[in-house]
C-alpha cells in the first residue's frame, strides 16, 4: 500500500463530517477527478482504513439511560478471551485493552441503572474477574469529528501475526470480534490457528 497523502487525509476528513458528500463534492475538495476520487475510496476501504459508512444517532433521544466505561482488571493471559466472551453481552459496545490496574475497558451503549446491574452480575459471575470499577458517563461536553494526523507516518499497517510493518496487498479478517491484518495468507492462517488453540 502506497503512503497516505494529503489528498487521503482530506477524503477521510470530509467522511467523518458527513458520511453522505457526493463523489462530486470530495473531488471539488481535493481538486482531482470524480473518478480518481472514487479510487482513492475504493483504495481506503480496501486497505481497512475505512471500515464503514455509518451514521451518528443521539441516542439521548431514543432511550433511557446512559453509556458507562467499565474497568476491569484480570490475568493477562486471560484478557483477550474475557473481552471476547464479554463482548457478546447485548449492552457492550466496544471493549479496549489498557495499562494500569485495569486491562480492559467496556464501553456499554446507553443503558439503564436496572440494566447496569443485570450487565454487573453477569461481569462479576466470571471466575477471571479480580476487580471492577464503573464510571457513569453523565452527559456530553465536548465532541470533535476531525482527524488528527500530525505525523503520516503514524499510518502504519503491522501485520497482527508476525508484527513486522508491511506494503503491498493486505490480508484482513475479523478474528474474535476484531479486524485484523496481515501481511500474507501464511501469517493469516497461522494466527487463526493459535487463536483457535486459545479459546
Amino acid at each position: 500500500m502506497k503512503p497516505l497523502d494529503k489528498k487521503d487525509l482530506i477524503i477521510l476528513e470530509e467522511l467523518i463530517k458527513d458520511g453522505r458528500i457526493s463523489l462530486s463534492d470530495l473531488a471539488e475538495k481535493i481538486k482531482l477527478s470524480v473518478p480518481a476520487t472514487a479510487t482513492r475510496v475504493e483504495k481506503l476501504v480496501h486497505n481497512g482504513i475505512i471500515e464503514n459508512f455509518t451514521v451518528n444517532i443521539d441516542f439521548s433521544l431514543l432511550v433511557d439511560g446512559k453509556p458507562n466505561l467499565i474497568l476491569i482488571k484480570t490475568d493477562l493471559k486471560k484478557a483477550e478471551s474475557l473481552a471476547n466472551t464479554l463482548f457478546k453481552e447485548r449492552f457492550i459496545k466496544k471493549i479496549y485493552f489498557t495499562t494500569g490496574k485495569y486491562n480492559l475497558l467496556l464501553l456499554t451503549h446507553y443503558i439503564t441503572d436496572s440494566q447496569k446491574s443485570q450487565l454487573l452480575s453477569v461481569i462479576q459471575s466470571f471466575d477471571e474477574v479480580q476487580d471492577i470499577d464503573v464510571l457513569w458517563l453523565y452527559d456530553d461536553l465536548k465532541a470533535k469529528s476531525e482527524l488528527v494526523v500530525d505525523d503520516l507516518k503514524s499510518m502504519k499497517i503491522i501485520c497482527d501475526y508476525c508484527k513486522r510493518e508491511f506494503s503491498g496487498e493486505i490480508f484482513s479478517k475479523v478474528i474474535g470480534n476484531k479486524k485484523r491484518y496481515f501481511c500474507c495468507n501464511t501469517c493469516l492462517t497461522e494466527f487463526e490457528k493459535r487463536f483457535a488453540k486459545e479459546e
